[in-house]
């Protein structure tokens, strides 16, 4: 026993050491960033980036007004909510950058395919993300265009981004920075690739939400290793220090199925998302965990073994990490902050995490 401990802890020990070669990287939900007194005990030092998804409500917006009228409306006058007198996420930024954490802002979700298929309208649409960008002080813009997305309109979007930050950086004077986040299964041709690597820093690939989430039909591991794997084959048109991997910090929970079992309704009707801190409770209620020596990941089983998580752990993220070093990936990144946090009752005790902190920034 004493051999197997001082083992654990040795691999603990090197992991530890290869992830410091590893760009570090977090989205932060920004509706969850609401008060000065919780920015002030975040440890900002530990990453690189912060991919902050806090921009104003573009969807709702008709672009086919004038520009002026889209950077009036979406720009100019927009606000963030405020605590202790003065906005939260201005503050957030400033302190970010302050431990000299990189704060992109993130603009994410459905409504890109309108805006970006009309060369006129992505010309509005681009020039209101550097400006907003601009208005704050971010670092950098983040797309992450998963709903209806086209890889060749894509590049374009993000070859017109470039521009437009080339510019912005001449007249602000700082490096800004431009990446994307992309679903793992995604396919390209060289050519396709070699056009998006010209005008992003890297990408961050979404090597999560891999078993059948909430959406297909057939629950199994979230995140995969041995899935993870495969699917970074079709990944190597793109230079390796141009990807960073996704890491979870969530998982799933599902009733009255098993895994691999195919059902006849979407997924919703039996599971729901889970974060690490919903489930860390479950190990002092009988919960077991069945380890997957191919996908380097358990599942958790309920005492009545009526119900399952498909969850990550310490252990399996020590795999990942030595994973992604061996391969001399950038660096990894998380979805999403909240899910492992440790808040102290001390109020001046600093933000933990039981996942996140086991990467330490370069």
């Amino acid at each position: 026993m004493k051999k197997i401990i001082s083992l654990i802890v040795c691999l603990g020990f090197s992991v530890m050491i290869m992830a410091e070669n590893l760009m570090h990287s977090t989205y932060v939900i920004g509706g969850k960033v609401r008060q000065i007194s919780w920015v002030n005990r975040i440890d900002f030092s530990r990453f690189d980036n912060i991919y902050l998804m806090a921009a104003p409500d573009w969807k709702a917006f008709d672009f086919g007004k004038t520009k002026e009228e889209i950077i009036e409306n979406l720009v100019d006058k927009f606000s963030y909510p405020a605590d202790e007198d003065r906005e939260v996420i201005p503050y957030f930024i400033q302190k970010a950058q302050e431990s000299g954490t990189r704060v992109l802002i993130s603009f994410a979700g459905e409504g890109f395919m309108e805006r970006v298929k009309d060369s006129a309208t992505r010309d509005k649409f681009t020039s209101f993300l550097v400006e907003f960008m601009t208005k704050y002080g971010f670092d950098g813009i983040e797309i992450d265009w998963e709903s209806d997305l086209d890889l060749t309109l894509h590049s374009v979007l993000m070859g017109e981004i470039h521009k437009k930050l080339d510019v912005a950086e001449q007249r602000l004077g700082k490096r800004l920075y431009l990446t994307t986040a992309l679903h793992s299964w995604q396919v390209y041709g060289k050519e396709l690739a070699d056009s998006l690597s010209a005008s992003i820093d890297w990408v961050n690939v979404m090597t999560y939400d891999m078993g059948g989430g909430i959406w297909g039909y057939v629950a199994t591991h979230n995140t995969p290793l041995d899935k993870m794997q495969r699917e970074l084959k079709n990944w190597q048109v793109f230079d390796k220090k141009k990807i960073c991997i996704g890491l979870a910090n969530y998982g799933f929970r599902y009733e009255g199925i098993s895994p691999g079992q195919k059902v006849a309704e979407k997924l919703n009707k039996y599971g729901r998302y889970f974060s690490y801190n919903d489930f860390l409770p479950l190990l002092d209620k009988g919960w077991h965990a069945e380890y997957d020596e191919k996908a380097k990941v358990n599942y958790y089983f309920s005492p009545d073994g009526k119900s399952f998580v498909t969850m990550e752990n310490p252990e399996t993220i020590q795999t990942k990490l030595a994973w992604v070093s061996a391969e001399k990936y950038a660096g990894v990144f998380w979805w999403e902050f909240s899910y492992d946090i440790v808040v102290p009752e001390d109020p001046a005790l600093p933000i933990r995490h039981h996942l996140i902190d086991l990467v330490k920034r370069q």
